[in-house]
């Protein structure tokens, strides 16, 4: 049957020239917007890398010289680091805090940006000119607080609690610097002339700062002893983030009940928390504009797809409800309206499947001028086939949709009829 209806395509090149361009075009835009989508949502539910379920940050401030209980500086017995760290263990002794954590534009959708250069000790640094590095600046806590594991499946707090200078990696570092090695034990400095190097401590199977973007090339340095002062100092203690994973879903309310009744507790000299906000929350606003793009993008795909699943199965309908006189004929000598019905499915979907080369052409010229998303996911046979395979799936349903009315009309003929058109 194959044959036969290559044969009658052929035949027909004329008139199913204009279809074919028609299948071709749709078949290329559909694709593009099948990909893009693919890329999103691929991106979208990858592992993050660390759970923010459940976590808060406490704002801190300071109280102004004209505020109640402001301790004057004559009076002043300690210093902000010590402050910092008095208020960090207090908020870990109440019952309702799981764990607390110091970061410095490092928590999860903290809008945080800070980008560098890193060199490894023993190693090419050569192939490293031109590569930044995501730095976050983090207190040995913070993988406790998001949860955060190695590649092995470990805690992180304590390799890193004790270590000396020690640094956390992500796996793409991994492969950049040592071609897939381990990198634990090796060496790392942020500094051209390769001083004060750390040493990686663990190494992180993936972390995105944000759920519409591939992993990152991390680097997390940890705040302890001298390193946690010199951002204090740095700084400044009023943009210290204090991260707080309490052992129980609380609604905003509850945290403001729990804020009111710790105050004092939550007071260390001047150093006070302000307010909270829950890291969910944080999240929803740093996705809103890129999930405003993308709904506005399913919108336009939507339309797109409405007008094409119109104009496909209006072709196809007034395509078979021309050809009534060669189904007739065909039943005249004795097809069966199965026979028949499976005859006209396999002519569209064979029309269909001539588009495959020309979309592959189509795909490899778009990559060649660099207009697919390569950035976030490679171009790869699997991203390839299934792409195509959703596009082809879509087509098909239009296809079948189109010719399935007027051949269930057509195959329902009397005899009598059927000689007619005969």
């Amino acid at each position: 049957m194959v044959k036969h209806i290559i044969k009658v395509i052929w035949a027909q090149r004329r008139s199913n020239g204009w279809i074919l361009g028609e299948l071709v075009i749709v078949m290329c835009a559909l694709w593009f917007m099948i990909d893009k989508l693919w890329v999103d949502l691929r991106c979208y539910y990858a592992p993050m890398g660390y759970d923010i379920t459940d976590t808060w940050r406490f704002r801190l401030s300071t109280l102004s010289p004209s505020a109640p209980g402001y301790v004057p500086d004559s009076l002043y017995g300690s210093d902000p680091t010590r402050d910092l760290l008095t208020l960090l263990e207090r908020v870990r002794q109440e019952p309702e805090v799981e764990e607390a954590c110091v970061t410095f534009w490092s928590m999860p959708y903290s809008f945080g940006n800070s980008w560098g250069t890193l060199l490894p000790l023993g190693e090419d640094t050569a192939k490293a000119v031109g590569q930044s590095f995501h730095k976050l600046k983090v207190s040995p806590e913070y993988f406790d607080v998001f949860r955060v594991k190695d590649k092995q499946g470990r805690d992180v707090a304590p390799l890193v609690r004790d270590a000396y200078r020690p640094l956390v990696v992500t796996a793409e570092s991994e492969d950049f610097f040592f071609g897939g090695k381990s990198a634990v034990g090796r060496q790392i400095s942020g500094n051209d002339d390769l001083s004060e190097p750390y040493t990686v401590a663990a190494v992180l199977p993936t972390f995105r700062s944000n759920d519409f973007d591939r992993p990152e090339n991390c680097a997390f340095t940890i705040l302890k002893g001298e390193s946690l002062e010199e951002c204090v100092k740095a700084f400044g203690i009023d943009y210290a983030e204090l991260s707080v994973r309490v052992r129980r879903s609380m609604t905003e309310d509850e945290m403001s009940v729990f804020l009111e009744r710790t105050a004092d507790r939550f007071t260390v000299n001047n150093l006070f928390v302000q307010g909270v906000n829950l890291l969910a929350n944080q999240r929803d606003i740093q996705l809103s504009f890129t999930k405003n793009e993308n709904n506005k993008k399913l919108s336009l795909m939507a339309f797109l797809l409405v007008n094409v699943f119109f104009g496909i199965v209006g072709t196809f309908w007034l395509r078979t409800e021309r050809r009534r006189g060669e189904i007739g004929l065909r039943m005249a000598i004795g097809s069966s309206r199965g026979r028949l019905g499976e005859y006209m499915y396999l002519e569209g979907l064979s029309l269909l499947a001539i588009t495959v080369p020309i979309l592959l052409v189509f795909v490899l010229n778009m990559a060649f001028l660099d207009k697919l998303d390569t950035y976030r996911e490679p171009l790869t046979l699997w991203r390839f086939l299934a792409t195509t395979g959703v596009s082809y799936l879509l087509m098909a349903g239009m296809i079948c949709m189109g010719i399935w009315f007027p051949v269930r009309k057509a195959v329902k003929m009397a005899p009598a009829e059927a000689l007619h058109y005969e």
